[in-house]
């Protein structure tokens, strides 16, 4: 049972509760009241009182309900609060500590609104308040409470999961020197080292809340290209969601397929999606769907890719075991799409390259001239060849090899020969197969040697004991040609039948198409940052604070390095969130702290109640006073008049509500629901319609919250709606209100708020919302603004309507074409379309402080990109009411030129 208890914010006032059996001696009399008296003066003598008459008594229960209202009174001023079990009440400041991380992403609005009333409840009991993202700088400033709700709201979930250690002796000295109280708003898992911060915060503050929230997140952590389907790992914390669908995206943006998941009993599952290869490795993009989270969002790069490998092996072998392809095929046929020659062809090689092979694998053949031109225009253009050694190349070496080669080789442990087989060399750092292990039983008899010549040892990617290479390669073009110094197959060498013979052509078949010449993979690269994802899994711009990536070695996502893409724009590299392990939760037991549900009942203040429930105290007592005085005949006026003024609604409240939005010109945005999306737009539009007054002549009012289904829309030019997924589709009757809202003049400004992903067909969540919505509304056809539309130059002069997102396509009313067979521009009249859709999170890119500054910075230059985004809104809105007057600027020449005669 979740018992609470009652505090007073100054119960120093209650002493005044003293006073009230007072009450009843100041009370209980009350002088007659005057009477009337009818004329003849005998009646006035009849009806006259005797002087020794006693005084009518106040009535008992007007009495008490006197005192009654006094003591309300007392008690309302007292500030009194209703305050959960074990939540006890404190004079001292109080310490937020918020998990910022991508876990706690999905439900970050429910943990900023529980935040939010937290700093609330300081505010209303005077305490100075702090707040602290535990993925941010370990920096505490003691501030009042509507300072730290500021910085609460400029929090925002890392797509990394930082250690909070860091943090901690910031977090001592704070309390130490102010002691007070501590909430930890964890996201419920172990992470790093969850369990000692939380032994450590149990000891500096006793009985310190952890809040928890209901969502335990999920992630996807691998993605293998298999030979019928795209297999995509998923994980999820314990007494996570059941099920779920993942996404496939393409590097556009477009939808390319869905695939369900159960996980069952185990928190592991694996998502199947069937498609065509070619489609397959198209997608660089997995999302689960629901679960806006870096963790669930899983970036593919070209090492993702299945591979299409041709092989061509030669001369034919009885026995298959003997084959110069047996071995390639059993080790390429789990991550490629084999293509092999085919009996008595004449051109397997130009066949294969003609049906888009990635990789060409030659086994010990003599090329034709025409072959090598193919082969070398097959390099030119960033392919990989690798080839395999045997008897007939060491008797004739040809010139597409990466090093000039000795005649007829070496052979080791023969009858005639005094060495014995060498085993395999240890792999160099710089070598494409670092990190492999030869095993101690793979061995070489035979072996083709190549010539000493500069720059072999940058060449070698693998060798022998005796420094002999095994395996040589070379930048060709755009592309990487390979050569294997032993044969395929196991006349040579045990190699291929080793796991390490998988993993070497594993290695290449990765970094085939996805680097440049070798001496680049072989150097000491830096791999600038290309995109990055933020906590909520949003592929954008790189972060301020991205690093280049070392090319060599295994990267993990952290404030230098946040996952996304790095290198080159050509191939990039992917770093993901969440590539492996699992979700431990975080173990608190035994501990001096309070765990809590996010929606836990907090402190409720009882002011508002006291002083409601006084003044109907009051009113009753006006009531009776008219009821005492005044003769039976008079008593139904006074009763009918406080029942009125019981049930009309607040002068104030109603000219507020029915009468200021005619009177002043807002901006509005309508409420979904979703509290935090909500507080974007209210600030957005605050923003916005400050920056309006100050570089324009019109001076908005304050920006309104509307409800669709009971407020006037007639009053707004512009109604901004941040689209939601989640959101349960408007009735009919909200369509029919919007739909002549639009025909009467005013523009409905949707923002599916995902970027660069297309309108239409398949495409995200949001989008799939607002296209059903649509169809509700007789919409005008839409089509993307072109780059001269008048919405970019109403007021400045943009290409886009950057939002917090940069870049994201802009739809508007579109014009059928005109008679000269050209496209006409959207909207080339002087209306204004009804209707647009964006896509770049408006409001939270027009966002501002108190100070002007971006309250939700993303990209490297927030400053810059925060100006854009005003500048957009100041076009939207003068587009909006003005129309498109400045698409007479066609004219000015003309008219320049007439003035000037």
């Amino acid at each position: 049972m979740n018992l609470l208890s009652l505090a007073f914010s100054s119960p120093w006032i209650l002493l005044a509760l003293a006073g009230t059996p007072a009450l009843y001696f100041l009370l209980r009399v009350t002088p007659p009241p005057p009477r009337r008296v009818a004329f003849p003066p005998l009646r006035l003598i009849l009806g006259e009182r005797r002087d020794d008459a006693t005084p009518a008594r106040t009535p008992l229960w007007l009495l008490l309900l006197r005192i009654a209202l006094a003591a309300l009174i007392v008690l309302a001023m007292a500030g009194p609060t209703l305050v959960p079990a074990g939540a006890a009440a404190s004079k001292g400041p109080l310490l937020l500590l918020i998990d910022n991380f991508w876990t706690a992403a999905p439900d970050f609005s429910a943990r900023q609104a529980a935040a939010v009333k937290l700093l609330e409840d300081a505010a209303r009991e005077n305490r100075p308040a702090a707040v602290l993202g535990l993925a941010e700088k370990p920096f505490i400033n003691m501030e009042d409470p509507g300072a730290a709700l500021a910085r609460l709201r400029a929090l925002a979930p890392r797509p990394w999961l930082p250690a909070r250690a860091p943090a901690l002796p910031a977090v001592e000295t704070f309390l130490r020197q102010n002691g007070g109280d501590a909430v930890w708003l964890s996201d419920g898992m172990q992470d790093q080292d969850g369990r000692a911060f939380a032994e450590k915060l149990a000891a500096l503050a006793p009985g310190a809340a952890l809040l928890t929230g209901e969502r335990p997140p999920r992630a996807l952590t691998s993605a293998r290209n298999g030979s019928e389907s795209l297999e995509i790992g998923v994980i999820r914390a314990p007494n996570g969601a059941p099920d779920g669908v993942a996404r496939a995206f393409d590097a556009h943006g477009a939808a390319l397929g869905d695939a369900a998941f159960s996980f069952g009993g185990d928190d592991h599952a694996v998502a199947r999606l069937t498609l065509p290869l070619q489609l397959r490795n198209d997608v660089a993009r997995l999302a689960l769907v629901g679960e806006a989270s870096a963790g669930g969002v899983f970036l593919l790069d070209s090492g993702a890719r299945r591979r299409r490998v041709g092989l061509v092996g030669g001369a034919k072998a009885d026995q298959p075991l003997l084959s110069p392809l047996y071995y390639l095929r059993k080790a390429l046929a789990p991550y490629a799409d084999l293509r092999e020659e085919k009996p008595g062809e004449s051109d397997p090689i130009g066949r294969l390259i003609g049906e888009g092979a990635d990789v060409l694998v030659l086994a010990d053949m003599v090329l034709s001239p025409d072959a090598r031109e193919k082969l070398k225009k097959f390099l030119e253009a960033g392919g990989t060849l690798v080839r395999f050694a045997g008897p007939h190349l060491a008797a004739a070496p040809d010139d597409l090899l990466p090093v000039k080669l000795r005649r007829g080789g070496r052979t080791l442990g023969g009858a005639l020969s005094w060495e014995r087989p060498k085993t395999l060399a240890p792999f160099d750092e710089n070598s494409p197969f670092a990190g492999l292990t030869p095993p101690a039983d793979a061995n070489v008899s035979r072996q083709i040697l190549a010539e000493p010549e500069p720059g072999l040892p940058q060449k070698t990617w693998a060798r022998l004991v005796d420094g002999t290479p095994l395996a040589t390669a070379e930048a060709r073009g755009a592309g990487t040609l390979v050569l294997f110094h032993i044969a395929a197959e196991t006349s040579w060498s045990n190699l291929p039948l080793s796991g390490l013979f998988v993993d070497m052509l594993k290695k290449i078949l990765d970094r085939a198409g996805s680097v440049g010449p070798v001496a680049a993979i072989q150097g000491e690269g830096q791999l600038p940052a290309l995109q990055n994802l933020d906590g909520f899994g949003v592929l954008g711009p790189p972060a301020a604070e991205a690093r280049a990536l070392p090319a060599k070695g295994e990267a993990k996502p952290d404030s230098e390095h946040p996952p996304g893409y790095y290198g080159a724009a050509e191939a990039p590299r992917a770093l993901n969130a969440f590539a492996d392990g699992a979700f431990t939760p975080l173990d608190v037991s035994g501990l001096n702290l309070r765990p809590q549900n996010l929606a836990a009942p907090r402190a409720v203040d009882l002011r508002g109640p006291l002083l409601l429930a006084a003044a109907l105290l009051a009113l009753a007592d006006a009531f009776a006073a008219f009821w005492l005085g005044e003769s039976w005949r008079r008593r139904v006026a006074p009763a009918a008049l406080a029942l009125l003024f019981v049930l009309a609604p607040p002068p104030a409240q109603a000219q507020d509500r029915f009468y200021q939005p005619a009177l002043t010109t807002s901006l509005a945005y309508v409420v979904t629901g979703d509290s935090h999306a909500d507080r974007i737009s209210a600030q957005g539009l605050k923003s916005l319609s400050d920056t309006l007054s100050q570089r324009t002549s019109f001076n908005p009012g304050a920006p309104r919250g509307v409800d669709p289904a009971r407020d006037e829309l007639a009053f707004y030019p512009m109604i901004y709606w941040p689209v939601s997924p989640d959101a349960p589709q408007p009735s009919a009757q909200i369509a029919q209100k919007i739909a002549a809202y639009m025909k009467q003049g005013g523009l409905m400004l949707f923002d599916t708020r995902d970027a660069a992903q297309p309108y239409g067909g398949e495409a995200t969540p949001a989008q799939d919302w607002l296209k059903i919505f649509l169809q509700k509304l007789d919409p005008p056809p839409l089509a993307a603004a072109p780059k001269n539309h008048v919405i970019f130059r109403t007021f400045y002069l943009l290409e886009g309507l950057p939002g917090r997102v940069e870049n994201g396509p802009t739809y508007i009313e579109a014009l059928p074409a005109d008679s000269g067979g050209e496209k006409a521009p959207a909207r080339a009249g002087d209306g204004v379309s009804p209707l647009i859709v964006a896509s770049t999170d408006l409001a939270a890119g027009w966002a501002s402080d108190q100070w002007g500054e971006a309250l939700y910075p993303a990209g490297s230059d927030a400053i810059r990109a925060h100006e854009l985004a005003l500048r957009g809104g100041v076009n939207i809105v003068m587009y909006t009411l003005t129309g498109n007057y400045k698409a007479d600027q066609v004219h000015v020449p003309e008219l320049l030129e007439r003035l000037g005669q």
